[in-house]
C-alpha cells in the first residue's frame, strides 16, 4: 500500500486518557480498533514534517500492523 492509501484506512484520535490513541483501521471493507501508546507513530501521523524516528509512512505502518495484531487479523 502507498502512503496515500494508508492516510485513507486509518484514523486515529486522541483519547481522554494521557498518552494513549485510539486507532481506527479499514480492513478488508470493516472497520476495527484499538488502544495505542504509540506518541511517535501518532505525532508522525498527524504531521509529515514532524521530526523524529518514523517516516511518515512508517508510522502508519506501525499504528496499521498494531491495530491488526491487537485484532487477531492476518
Amino acid at each position: 500500500m502507498t502512503t496515500q492509501q494508508l492516510l485513507e484506512r486509518i484514523d486515529a484520535r486522541k483519547t481522554t486518557s494521557y498518552g494513549h490513541y485510539k486507532v481506527t483501521i479499514q480492513f478488508r471493507g470493516k472497520q476495527y480498533s484499538c488502544i495505542t501508546t504509540d506518541a511517535l507513530a501518532y505525532d508522525r501521523y498527524l504531521d509529515d514534517e514532524a521530526k523524529g524516528f518514523y517516516t511518515q509512512r512508517r508510522a502508519c505502518l506501525a499504528l496499521w500492523n498494531e491495530c491488526k495484531r491487537k485484532n487477531n487479523l492476518r
